[in-house]
């Protein structure tokens, strides 16, 4: 009713903003200069509001017996004498209720809030000129004795009722507005052999169901606004609401939605506004030709589009390279590793790199995995989104996503570990050798596989921790809650960014050793200055790469912890970009820079050797 920057007792006027009384809405007289104020007058409910007898006129409850007629038959300043009931408040003919009380008293009553009193549909049957009633909150379990002939309005929200079919609203002809809210043990609603044309808004917000066939709503083929929010929702069966041709308003909030029919919307010429949590109703597919896709809200989807999972050519390329990057770069490097360098290093540093490459190997994989699902799934993405991430490979892709995730982060410590007692204590035995080295990174596979197990276990399978985002990973750099996203917080930005600093801090200590020990050799030669240079570059390398994969999302996730809102595409770029850029990265840092190093020393080496040759045949 009322609306704008008007008071609840006056509504505005679309031309010039002007306000203008509740009661000159639909009293025959054009008020606003497009007679909006006389527009649609049948499908007014005159929710909270006195309606007057015989009109579409709707008086505010503190215009009632107020000494000034506003109803065309005056009915507003009748009985205003009335004898009020005890705990109630009166305004004439409209009562407000919170206790039981002898309706047959008040056969001239109008207007009833009887919220939380314990009154029945047997108690009012006696008030036949009654237009509003509410009887939320009233424990009720059936609607046995419901026979008001003029009742508009009818309020039944947060009671026990456990069925209902439609000819229990039988009673009630004229009804306009049903709301049943919050009745969490209602089940069933079904059509039976009733029909009710005029009714136009029906509220079933917080009704238990899953599964909305359109059978249960043919009898009301007026309705325009309907209110499933909170309902659960998760199939939408048959022709979705195709039979309702004159619904304008649908609330799917609060819905984990994962079937729709492809006409779910289609045929709706008169659809004004879709509300849903999920971006796959607001795709055009599903909406009517004409409708205008901005009247549709729902959350921005960062990462997959209508058409594709990752959105855009641009986000698959970037995956696809990184993907291919990751997977050619770190197999190499394991195959050098395990075997064809195997006998040429006795070290801890050579196993720790061999499983690192490993575990970087695995982001590569599921880099893989969401590739050939955005191929698979071209064009087509709409269909098949609730598939995708509640299917097995997403779980899979999930899993070896966190894994690789934390497992290079645990052995990248202890690189760091292993480098540190190496340089900064060069003649101690506390070093790793081969076998140390294997089981401290058997450790660390084994500390991975638990967190990355965990979000499958039975006791957290109402998280579907790996089926909420599209990327099966739910990153919490987002200001948007979600199930697990405690977990998700504490090991993706606190675990991280604590193993971070561990990491750079050591990194930092192992430079200022390497040149401590320069500084402090009596004779610091030229090629001993160079190596010393090249470990330090090393150095500053591996630790601007963890902070440029590490420190960003640690940062967005505490932000966003702090409800400062994240843009969508950031979190685009942390998905396809930041988490597994150091898994494309570490190839290059551990083992390829080493190579090449290695040839440049070979070479330097073998030409010396030739100048010292070719000095020795002068002389």
């Amino acid at each position: 009713m009322p609306n704008g920057t008007c008071p609840e007792t006056h509504v505005q006027c679309r031309d010039n903003g002007n306000c203008i009384p509740v009661y000159l809405r639909c009293n025959g007289v054009v008020d606003c200069l497009h007679h909006e104020d006389e527009a649609a007058c049948d499908s007014i409910a005159c929710s909270g509001f006195y309606r007057c007898r015989g009109s579409f006129v709707c008086l505010h409850p503190s215009s009632v017996c107020d000494g000034y007629p506003q109803c065309p038959l005056h009915d507003d300043e009748l009985l205003c004498d009335l004898s009020c009931p005890p705990n109630c408040v009166c305004r004439g003919l409209a009562f407000y209720c919170g206790q039981r009380f002898a309706v047959e008293e008040y056969e001239g009553l109008r207007y009833l809030d009887a919220t939380g009193s314990g009154l029945t549909p047997s108690d009012v049957k006696g008030s036949p000129l009654l237009i509003f009633l509410s009887l939320a909150e009233c424990g009720l379990t059936s609607l046995d004795g419901l026979a008001l002939p003029n009742l508009l309005d009818l309020d039944l929200s947060h009671n026990n009722l456990t069925s209902l079919n439609t000819f229990m609203l039988d009673g009630v002809p004229q009804v306009r507005k049903v709301v049943l809210s919050g009745n969490v043990f209602l089940r069933v609603l079904d059509s039976g052999q009733g029909r009710h044309d005029l009714l136009s808004e029906l509220d079933l917000s917080g009704v238990y169901t899953p599964q909305l066939n359109a059978s249960m709503l043919t009898a009301f083929p007026g309705l325009r606004h309907l209110n499933l929010s909170g309902s659960q929702v998760e199939r939408v069966l048959d022709d979705g609401f195709q039979r309702l041709t004159e619904l304008r308003v649908v609330d799917l909030r609060g819905c984990p939605v994962s079937h729709v029919p492809p006409v779910m919307f289609q045929g709706l010429r008169s659809l004004q506004a879709v509300y849903a949590d999920s971006f796959r109703l607001c795709c055009p597919a599903l909406l009517p030709a004409d409708f205008n896709v901005h009247r549709c809200t729902a959350p921005f989807e960062e990462v997959s589009s209508c058409d594709d999972l990752l959105g855009s050519e641009a986000y698959s390329a970037v995956t696809f390279v990184i993907a291919l990057v990751a997977v050619i770069g770190n197999g190499s490097c394991f195959v050098f590793r395990a075997f064809v360098g195997k006998s040429k290093s006795k070290q801890g540093f050579a196993v720790f790199v061999t499983h690192l490459s490993l575990s970087d190997f695995l982001m590569g994989v599921y880099l893989i995995f969401l590739g050939v699902a955005d191929r698979a799934y071209k064009d087509r993405y709409l269909w098949n989104d609730m598939w995708w991430r509640n299917s097995s490979a997403c779980k899979v892709a999930g899993f070896l996503s966190l894994l690789s995730s934390e497992v290079s982060t645990f052995i990248m410590c202890l690189i760091t570990l292993d480098r540190f007692l190496v340089l900064r204590f060069p003649f101690s035995r506390v070093h790793f050798g081969l076998k140390s080295a294997h089981l401290a990174s058997c450790v660390a596979w084994l500390a991975g596989v638990i967190l990355a197990a965990v979000p499958l276990l039975p006791i957290t399978s109402h998280w579907r921790f790996y089926g909420l985002t599209s990327i099966c990973v739910p990153l919490p750099v987002t200001s948007k809650d979600f199930a697990g996203r405690w977990y998700s917080f504490s090991i993706v930005v606190v675990l991280n960014f604590v193993l971070f600093i561990f990491v750079c801090c050591g990194q930092l200590v192992i430079y200022l050793s390497v040149q401590a020990n320069a500084m402090s050799a009596a004779a610091t030669s030229t090629t001993r200055k160079t190596q010393d240079l090249t470990i330090a570059r090393r150095l500053v390398a591996v630790a601007m790469s963890d902070f440029l994969c590490w420190f960003p999302i640690g940062l967005l996730g505490l932000l966003a912890s702090r409800g400062v809102p994240i843009p969508g595409e950031v979190n685009v770029a942390v998905a396809v970009l930041v988490l597994p850029l150091n898994s494309a990265l570490n190839p290059f840092l551990y083992t390829v820079n080493v190579l090449l190093e290695r040839r440049r020393l070979a070479r330097e080496e073998r030409l010396r050797k030739l100048i010292l040759s070719q000095l020795s045949a002068k002389n």
